[in-house]
């Protein structure tokens, strides 16, 4: 029969291995998560400080052969249930900043294009126009629609409809730079930032856009290619001729300026870029 002397050690030896293990597992959570960093900080020096808790018994038995063997049981009992309550902390938590990760991916792209989204294209769009203003140069801005989107929906149905708002962003995206801001902000219109082109520079941007678009199947559907058309206004901004300051209000002023220009160039009988004046 094993003496409770040797129970007593070996659960006395187990509590402090659980642990050690609780402190090394929450320090990694500290490590490696960023939202809940102050959180897991203070478990990781929480653990390893009970860790003495955990010595001193064995300490007591070496130093006067002492021992409690319900106090060593106990002892076990609960580093084990800390180990195991922090690991299970810990997936929580990676689980919920994936989450958050994904969530805030959502946010920031168009989920059918991936294309920025609506809100995530104004904050760029916005940065851009502070950055102009501190840099005294030019930030242009393009409103981009479809021609006769709801006539491709109709004849042939909404999936073939987001093939070919998909296949514009792609040839879009292709056409700009890295630095120009190109989202989605309704249906089938779309919203680019060019910074640091004028109003010259943009309209060349604008009419390579509308020719690159027109020349490309959007979409097939039995063995028959899809082409469309897309209107684009164009505005520009520039600091030095324009006295607003808020980027905010020039934002607003701009957005508005590029959508009267693209439904100008609608009215004049589509595919086509009109330049706001």
């Amino acid at each position: 029969m094993i003496s409770s002397q040797y129970i007593a050690i070996a659960a006395y030896v187990l509590a402090v291995v659980a642990q050690i293990c609780a402190a090394v597992c929450a320090l990694s959570l500290f490590f490696k998560s960023k939202s809940y960093r102050l959180a897991s900080g203070a478990l990781a020096v929480a653990f390893a400080l009970m860790i003495g808790r955990r010595i001193s018994p064995l300490l007591h038995f070496y130093a006067d052969a002492y021992y409690n063997v319900w106090d060593a049981l106990l002892a076990l009992a609960i580093s084990l249930s800390i180990y195991l309550g922090v690991t299970q902390f810990k997936k929580i938590i990676f689980e919920l900043e994936l989450k958050n990760f994904m969530l805030d991916s959502d946010a920031k792209t168009d989920s059918l294009t991936q294309a920025l989204s609506r809100s995530e294209t104004f904050v760029r769009a916005e940065l851009e126009i502070e950055r102009a203003l501190r840099n005294r140069g030019p930030v242009a801005f393009l409103m981009l629609d479809i021609d006769h989107f709801k006539n491709i929906n109709d004849e042939y149905g909404h999936p073939l409809g987001d093939i070919v708002l998909t296949n514009l962003v792609k040839f879009c995206q292709e056409e700009l730079r890295v630095i120009d801001i190109f989202g989605r902000v309704g249906g089938e219109e779309f919203f680019v930032v060019l910074p640091g082109d004028g109003a010259d520079s943009a309209f060349e941007v604008a009419e390579r856009l509308r020719k690159k678009v027109l020349l490309s199947p959007c979409a097939i559907t039995k063995g028959k290619e899809i082409f469309i058309s897309i209107s684009i206004g164009v505005a520009s901004f520039n600091p030095i001729s324009h006295g607003e300051t808020k980027a905010g209000v020039v934002l607003r002023d701009f957005y508005a300026k590029a959508d009267k220009a693209m439904y100008s160039a609608k009215s004049k009988g589509r595919n086509r870029t009109e330049l706001w004046s």
